[in-house]
């Protein structure tokens, strides 16, 4: 079990930061810090520009539960944190709702590139989070209902085309 947990990375929408350094919350426990790795983390996770701007950087104290940080930043403290561990596997379950759309998608396009030949599997209702996925598994109501990546479902005209489309109109009630 300990083995198969130090494969795997974890962002959950509600994750506990801790009254402590943002390096320490990123690096956990981690005796012999890799800071070319801690940086890599954070580039990708779309916060180290905002750390470096903090008057400590990386030894600047957040509160209990992120405490003096936005919701976004929280998030992306919690995506840096997982992928310092550089897992094989990287589970997000509602890990960008909390981001703006700019973001979101440059945390995506990271997250692609840093992750290929790896797996990640996204939890998600942002349907632009998993746009590029290899595969998408569409559930509702607590069964799958389809299965394919995203040029087929949408050519399948299913559910998942109509969700798209219902986030489409949303977006752009026009079109």
């Amino acid at each position: 079990l300990r083995e198969w947990r130090s494969l795997c990375g974890v962002v959950m929408q509600d994750g506990r930061l801790f009254s402590d350094t943002i390096l320490n919350n990123i690096v956990l426990e981690d005796e012999h810090i890799d800071y070319t790795r801690l940086h890599e983390s954070c580039r990708i996770a779309q916060i180290e520009d905002e750390i470096n701007s903090m008057p400590k950087g990386y030894d600047t104290v957040i509160g209990e539960t992120g405490r003096g940080l936005s919701g976004g930043q929280k998030q992306r403290l919690l995506i840096a944190r997982a992928l310092y561990r550089n897992p094989q596997y990287l589970f997000l379950d509602e890990a960008t709702n909390s981001l703006d759309t700019l973001n979101e998608r440059r945390i995506v396009d990271a997250l692609t590139a840093a992750f290929e030949r790896r797996t990640v599997v996204v939890v998600a209702h942002r349907l632009s989070t998993i746009r590029n996925a290899d595969q998408i598994v569409v559930m509702h109501e607590g069964k799958i209902v389809e299965v394919g990546d995203h040029p087929h479902l949408m050519e399948h005209h299913g559910y998942y085309y109509r969700l798209v489309a219902s986030q489409a109109e949303v977006l752009s009630p026009n079109t």
